[in-house]
């Protein structure tokens, strides 16, 4: 129906006019219409279509007979439009505009772009290379919608699969199988706390840290293999994002894992500090891209952009 809607048989198209009784107007009529305003004359308008000036008199016409109403005022020296034909223009520029809509997302289409692409993040993975992945495309006009959100360990998993997303951006191995992976830059975390916390002096063991609260991000995942695996069941808080879990500890609320990009400048200024204790206090995660089936024009420059970044986060 698309192919048939964009071929040069305009007599398909029809816009339906309520009047009493429905009312057919056709492409060829619409763009007489419209060159005849643009042009200001029949023989220029005919001109301008590449017709005969006859064929554009008779477009007009059969219009008018066909509306009931007369669209020209012809008792000027200068043919104009008459307040109804004013009317019926503009809906007759927006039936081209569709026609022309279509006709480029049809030839989008053909040409195997996808109508969307949803990326489902992992929140401890840095958004800004996805985003600036996303910013080339739109900067190329490519015609694909991306929908972008991010999840926390498993919840990235479940809401790729809820969702049917296309790309999963994942800290943790998925349960599911018949993915495609490409590995991601390895992401730097330490685990922190307020210069001024009592876990941030000295050398700790594991019952000291057990003694002050743990902050996650909605709970962690044996599958990290961090070395606060055997802490977290005792004494934990979970929030909902590393951002609110940043603020706290550094309110001193208490301690926890972080990634280095989003800390960079307090471990600089030594506002947060490394936790100094028995197993180690910095860790890297190996975050993978995963896919379902062959990707289209749009994922596959997702995919390459954010596989080339190859430098550690």
């Amino acid at each position: 129906m698309a192919d048939a809607a964009c071929s040069k048989n305009n007599n398909v198209w029809r816009i339906i006019v309520e009047n009493m009784n429905h009312v057919s107007i056709t492409l060829e009529q619409a763009r007489a219409l419209d060159a005849l305003e643009r042009a200001g004359t029949f023989a220029s308008a005919a001109e301008s279509l590449r017709r005969g000036h006859s064929s554009v008199l008779y477009l007009i016409r059969t219009l008018e007979e066909g509306l009931g109403f007369p669209l020209l005022d012809r008792t000027q020296y200068r043919t104009q439009l008459t307040p109804h034909g004013r009317r019926v223009l503009e809906s007759c520029r927006a039936l081209l505009a569709a026609e022309s809509d279509l006709a480029a997302t049809v030839q989008e289409l053909r040409a195997g772009w996808e109508p969307k692409v949803s990326v489902v993040f992992d929140g401890i993975v840095p958004v800004e290379p996805l985003l600036r992945a996303v910013g080339r495309l739109v900067a190329d006009h490519a015609p694909t919608r991306i929908d972008v959100r991010a999840e926390f360990l498993g919840g990235v998993e479940d809401a790729f699969e809820r969702t049917q997303a296309d790309l999963m951006i994942a800290v943790l191995p998925p349960r599911g199988s018949g993915l495609t992976s490409v590995a991601l830059p390895p992401l730097h975390a330490s685990l922190v706390a307020h210069a001024k916390h009592p876990l941030s002096r000295g050398r700790q063991d594991e019952r000291s840290l057990d003694a002050h609260l743990l902050l996650t991000v909605r709970g962690s995942d044996p599958r990290l293999h961090l070395s606060t695996a055997g802490i977290e069941a005792h004494s934990t808080v979970h929030l909902n994002d590393f951002a609110s879990k940043r603020e706290a500890i550094l309110a001193g609320i208490g301690y926890g894992w972080l990634p280095d990009g989003l800390i960079a400048s307090e471990l600089s200024r030594k506002t947060l500090r490394r936790i100094k204790w028995t197993r180690p206090s910095r860790h890297i995660f190996h975050p993978r891209l995963y896919h379902r089936g062959p990707p289209g024009p749009a994922a596959r420059q997702l995919i390459a952009a954010l596989a080339s970044s190859r430098r550690a986060l």
